[in-house]
């Protein structure tokens, strides 16, 4: 590419504008996209204290010529548009010339920079937009930019920035977008003396989602390549496996004509293209890039130009959903129901007096299948016959013997009574847990020596129980860690990792035991007592990610409580679940004895209480 001069944007006010920095990893950004466009093959990235007292960005790009590399500093200038009509042909990162202006107007700035031409190179100190010195000095080609005290000239504004490791947070998803968007660039970050991430030059898509989130991430992404020449859309990248979903969507990233944005469309219409294949709550793990001619899409709407907006939106949000929907359907759901159907041959009888069933035959699984179906529409005819008749059954029972009585009342609580005009009822499980498994019937006596039936939430008990022996567990002098006989080796992304080491004494007072392991690895050698059994590394892997998140914006102290009452809810009796009759005795006794019985960790009741008076009033029983 060739170098052009640096000048001054025509009719520069029509550009939208607007303040490029709010905190150091808009800083980052700015000057990694300066990077790219400057053709460096290598980006290091090195912050201290979270990028507030330095962010250092050096690069082999082209370079600035020594003539320009002052009026880089001033506004809307700039060596990649002219006018506001070359924005119809953009194919740059940055271009609205606002970037180092905001940047050195805020902070102390130092660059250094040589193009391949000089011999010699330029030297420039900047504080608050004011020039301090220029000199030539001895450089490789390529620019080094060094920005000091992020605004120091702006005490109300420095105060609002966040603690270090949610402003490192912010800087590291920032590399992070950029190394998967230019794969084929060696990216470099450090922070104070700590790596963060080294992705070498020329990787393929899926090397660098290895070094970013992991093998299993890696391995469990599928690649996609769609182009049509007719309309120049390309649509590329990778599309995770349901196996590997989040519970949001700040995993994937989406990429624009090389750029990261933030697309509320074009993220739904990829959701809605992994309808089927997605539990409740989950969102899809994907790395998509998308090409389509410049004049199609408008990055000017924002100023730090992460939303976009499209020309013929609704025709180009089809596209990407057909597209995009059929490999699903080629990938996942056709080869999951071939997993599913191979997972059910363990279970099939491998000989039947009926049918002779050739093992891995689809037709002969969809027979038995069919065979199976037959036999139970079968049974629920018989069973509604049975149950027709069960009104005189019971009458007989009643004047019969006692065997006959418990014969009966066995038989109630599994049959529901079918009578003309009369509600199907039978009677609740002998544990008082009703059919939906949410809810458990009670007798009893409340506060005010009022008799009658309460009903218990079995999931919100669980969770208030869970709550605190967590609570108890962090703020005693003893944590209540199981070891675990063989270690487990943990992958976790950047962010992740930061907000582990930031807190390791505190997790493990939560009963994780974590231990750096080297690169973006951990090993578990601990888990909460309470947890019973050790889940599945991607249940590990859930609990990370959401405490992070939780963790991102403030100090650990501050979102203590909530971490414990996500821990609680996570590690809880759910609805749905089947229980004894020793599992609700000790969930009874075990919500005796807590500080708060009536309300689960998000507030909700445990317990509600229905007097008998008020279902005498409900009967009219009484006046």
């Amino acid at each position: 590419m060739k170098i052009r001069k640096i000048k001054k944007i025509l009719e520069a006010e029509k550009i939208a504008a607007g303040e490029v920095v709010e905190r150091p990893s808009n800083v980052v950004k700015e000057l990694i996209e300066n990077s790219v466009d400057a053709e460096a093959k290598e980006i290091k990235i090195v912050v201290k204290k979270a990028g507030k007292s330095l962010v250092q960005v050096i690069d082999n790009g082209f370079g600035i010529p020594s003539e320009d590399i002052e009026i880089a500093f001033k506004r809307h200038t700039s060596s990649k548009i002219r006018s506001i009509e070359d924005l119809d042909e953009l194919s740059t990162l940055g271009f609205r010339g606002e970037a180092l202006a905001s940047i050195c107007a805020v902070s102390q700035v130092e660059i250094t920079s040589r193009i391949a031409e000089n011999e010699r190179g330029m030297r420039l100190v900047i504080e608050g937009s004011r020039i301090i010195s220029k000199k030539e000095v001895a450089c490789p080609v390529g620019t080094h930019i060094k920005v000091k005290n992020v605004f120091y000239n702006i005490p109300a504004r420095q105060k609002f920035l966040k603690k270090d490791s949610t402003e490192l947070g912010h800087i590291t998803d920032i590399v992070q977008r950029y190394s998967l968007a230019f794969p084929e660039l060696h990216f470099i970050y450090r922070h104070n003396e700590l790596d963060i991430l080294n992705c070498p030059a020329n990787n393929d898509l899926r090397t660098t989602v290895f070094h970013i989130y992991g093998k299993q991430a890696a391995k469990l992404m599928e690649q996609i390549n769609y182009s049509n020449e007719e309309s120049s859309l390309k649509i590329y990248g990778l599309l995770g496996h349901p196996q590997i979903a989040k519970k949001n969507r700040t995993y994937s990233s989406l990429f624009l004509n090389r750029r990261y944005v933030v697309s509320d469309v074009l993220f739904r219409t990829i959701k809605e293209a992994y309808e089927g294949t997605l539990m409740i709550n989950k969102y899809p793990f994907f790395i998509i890039f998308l090409e389509l001619d410049p004049s199609m899409v408008d990055f000017n709407i924002h100023p730090k130009k992460l939303h976009v907006r499209f020309e013929k939106e609704e025709a180009l949000l089809n596209k990407v959903y057909n597209v995009i929907r059929d490999f699903i359907e080629d990938k996942f759901i056709a080869k999951e129901a071939k997993y599913i159907s191979t997972e059910l041959q363990e279970f099939l009888p491998k000989k039947d007096k009926d049918i002779d069933l050739m093992e891995g035959s689809i037709e002969n699984t969809v027979e038995l299948k069919n065979k199976v179906i037959e036999e139970k529409n079968v049974e629920r005819e018989n069973e509604i016959i049975e149950e027709g008749v069960q009104l005189s059954l019971l009458d007989h029972a009643i004047k019969g013997n006692k065997i006959n009585k418990a014969l009966t009342e066995s038989y109630l609580r599994e049959k529901f009574i079918i009578s003309k005009n009369f509600p199907k009822i039978r009677l609740i499980s002998y544990t008082g847990q009703l059919r939906n498994k949410i809810y458990v019937v009670l007798e009893g006596i409340n506060e005010n020596s009022e008799e009658g039936l309460f009903i218990l939430d079995q999931h919100a008990a669980a969770e208030r129980i869970k709550k605190e022996q967590l609570l108890e567990s962090y703020e005693g002098a003893k944590t209540n860690i199981q070891k675990l006989i063989s270690p487990l080796k943990i992958d976790v992304s950047p962010s992740e990792k930061i907000f582990l080491i930031s807190n390791l004494l505190e997790i493990k007072k939560l009963g994780f035991n974590f231990e750096p392991f080297g690169g973006n690895t951990f090993i578990l050698r601990g888990i909460p007592v309470i947890m019973g059994k050790l889940p599945s590394i991607n249940i590990i892997k859930e609990i990370i990610s959401d405490i992070t998140k939780i963790g991102k914006e403030k100090s650990f102290s501050e979102v203590k409580e909530e971490i414990i009452n996500y821990l609680a809810c996570h590690k809880s009796i759910r609805g749905g679940d089947d229980l004894t009759l020793k599992d609700i005795r000790n969930l009874i006794q075990d919500l005796a004895n807590c500080k708060d019985s009536y309300h689960c960790a998000h507030g909700r009741p445990t317990l509600r209480f229905f007097s008998f008076k008020e279902l005498d009033k409900l009967f009219k029983r009484t006046g």
